[in-house]
């Protein structure tokens, strides 16, 4: 939907005025090394947010291995009746599908909320603490004894986790330039691979531990107390913002950070402040927002058979311990870590690609889905090869994290869409393990398969609907904008081209007055 052509944004009362530098201070801006800037800062921020991430991806994956290591009989989360038709015993699995979208129920409930709570404050204090909070929760799952109690322990860490990712979507996009997002997106998402693998062999230590103690007990110790520690990070060492004084950047390099980052025209750098109720307005009247939102849900359907049921399903395969599912589950993320680094790759090395890569990133994950529901499981090898195929869905979502975090300006409106985006991925994620059937492993999990090759195409459609809206707008734009980039193609005009024609006192009152993509014309939305 095209924004309204009077839409304009007065600037607050209390916006500062555009400082003035000497001539010496500006010789030290211009003497700072950008390419040495960058692998600082990346060096700095990258192992940061891959750890937390990480954790993330860790605590939920537990409930995976713990569910073949004694979870499930112990708090009651299957439930046992007689088919009236055949006679024969039927387990049903439901209680284990509802306790695994549990932890979704309290995230999409209160990722919205958070996204907008984290512009009042300073997000990445608050976001210490939250941290810290769910990694005492996660420990806390020790306590519980019964499948009641572990709703209620699940839908209160979703509510605590819920900040987490869509926060680090605008910590990226506060640090980095547009045509830097997607790679850092994949730097920091590829942990769920990372921690995939890392987990499997923790787990399967923790697992194959003698002792007294449950071992699905053990590991959700091992992951809570973790999570705290890892806390320490956000709350005393990641600075709050590119212009906030710290101990590891100098005057003259946050200088040249936040005009890198201005250069993106994407509203107030940093985080406090009101909210925008015009922004707010303007997120709900557009269409790509809500695109965002579908792909987000569509691609998380394919969570429902790797992240609850993996292990499960990789027993079904074969003649496997428990054990033995775990650490066959290892190399699955590895090929998640894989496939992110390789289509972000893409992404940097061709702009404007981001709307097409997305759909060829999703053929993987059909492929694999088809060679477990078609193939035969009398040779194991195979259908293993298809589930670590499987577990390529995040190439899909880093791409349209980046596309988002590149197609909307204005502080406000970014924290709807990194807030919508993830309501999405919940949405998804409840949806996806109620799609897996653990009865119908006589026919291959087939329902399963069915729900993740529509759901992943119409992602595919959606991708290219996108494109098509955004060439468009930008094509408008630079039929009517004097000073737009130069670019006859409006596919081939890239953040760097728009930014070049701008002044830097005009991309600091931009940044000053918060103006949207709507406002803006001179913004160029990325292909």
């Amino acid at each position: 939907m095209l924004p309204p052509p009077d839409a304009q944004h007065a600037p607050p009362a209390d916006t500062p005025a555009i400082v003035e530098k000497s001539d010496e201070e500006a010789a030290a801006v211009a003497a700072v090394d950008e390419k040495r800037l960058l692998r600082k800062l990346d060096f700095l921020i990258m192992p940061i947010l891959l750890i937390i991430v990480g954790l993330q991806y860790y605590d939920k994956a537990v409930l995976n291995s713990a569910a073949i290591f004694g979870i499930i009989p112990d708090l009651h989360l299957s439930t046992t009746h007689i088919d009236p038709t055949t006679g024969k015993k039927i387990v049903s699995t439901l209680r284990y599908s509802t306790a695994s979208s549990a932890f979704y129920w309290g995230f999409a409930a209160a990722v919205l909320p958070a996204a907008l709570l984290l512009k009042r404050v300073n997000a990445v204090k608050t976001l210490g603490l939250l941290v810290l909070l769910w990694g005492v929760v996660v420990c806390l799952t020790v306590v519980c004894t019964s499948y009641q109690g572990l709703i209620v322990q699940r839908v209160f860490l979703g509510v605590l986790e819920s900040s987490v990712s869509p926060g680090f979507v605008l910590l990226t996009t506060m640090w980095y330039k547009r045509s830097e997002q997607a790679t850092r997106l994949g730097i920091w998402y590829s942990a769920t691979g990372i921690w995939s693998s890392f987990s499997g062999l923790v787990n399967f230590g923790l697992g194959s531990a003698h002792g007294s103690y449950p071992a699905w007990k053990r590991q959700y110790l091992f992951a809570g107390c973790l999570t705290i520690l890892a806390s320490s990070l956000l709350l005393f060492v990641l600075p709050s913002s590119p212009a906030t004084p710290n101990r590891f950047f100098s005057e003259q390099e946050r200088a040249v950070l936040v005009r890198r980052t201005r250069s993106n025209m994407g509203g107030r750098i940093g985080f406090g402040g009101v909210w925008d109720w015009r922004q707010v307005k303007e997120a709900a009247c557009d269409i790509k927002i809500y695109i965002f939102a579908l792909m987000g849900a569509g691609i998380y359907i394919c969570n429902g058979a790797v992240t609850a049921f993996a292990s499960q399903i990789i027993k079904s395969l074969g003649s496997y311990s428990s054990l033995q599912a775990i650490a066959l589950g290892v190399p699955a993320g590895i090929f998640t870590a894989v496939f992110i680094y390789f289509f972000t790759f893409l992404s940097h090395k061709f702009p404007n690609s981001l709307t097409i890569l997305l759909p060829i990133s999703c053929i993987p994950v059909i492929v694999g889905a088809a060679i477990i529901h078609g193939a035969s499981w009398k040779h194991p090898g195979v259908p293993l090869f298809g589930n670590y195929l499987l577990a390529t869905f995040g190439s899909p979502y880093v791409l349209l994290l980046a596309l988002a975090a590149s197609n909307v300006a204005g502080s406000t409106k970014k924290a709807i869409t990194s807030g919508a985006i993830f309501v999405g991925y919940c949405v998804g994620n409840i949806v996806a393990p109620y799609t897996v059937f653990i009865s119908e492993k006589s026919v291959k999990f087939r329902s399963t398969w069915i729900a993740l090759y529509v759901s992943l195409g119409v992602v595919m459609l959606l991708s290219l609907l996108l494109r098509f809206i955004l060439a468009r707008e930008n094509r408008l734009r630079q039929s009517t904008t004097s000073s737009a980039p130069t670019s006859s193609d409006p596919e081939k005009v890239d953040d760097s081209c728009a930014s070049s024609v701008v002044s830097d006192e005009e991309q600091e009152r931009i940044e000053r007055e918060d103006l949207t993509d709507w406002e803006n014309k001179r913004f160029r939305y990325t292909l």
